[in-house]
């Protein structure tokens, strides 16, 4: 769980956005976006890290879902624009239903 997990919670809540600042491996350096906060995984069986789901409100059109384990993240913080939970609603896939216990149908 990253150190700013309360921060996260809080925006979910909230319906905030939040700012978050990770290490990107493909680009070698520290990046910040403008998320909506979808969901948090705790770690799973087989040392699978804790997981951050977030949509990237600057992206471009396509894949805009995103998946940080706590490790990658610097830092989160509130933003004041908020969200529309109804506007991000992203279809249930098995893989995600089995991590989160269900059945996925």
């Amino acid at each position: 769980m990253h150190q700013d997990h309360d921060k996260f919670t809080q925006a979910v809540k909230d319906r905030r956005k939040v700012i978050i600042t990770y290490f990107s491996g493909e680009y070698n350096l520290s990046l910040t976006k403008l998320c909506v906060p979808l969901q948090y995984s705790p770690p799973g069986e087989e040392e699978d890290p804790d997981c951050y789901y977030l949509w990237d409100s600057e992206g471009d059109v396509g894949m805009r879902v995103l998946a940080f384990p706590s490790s990658h993240i610097t830092y989160m913080e509130l933003s004041d624009d908020g969200f529309d939970p109804d506007e991000y609603i992203i279809p249930e896939t098995e893989w995600v239903a089995s991590k989160a216990g269900r059945s996925g149908k």
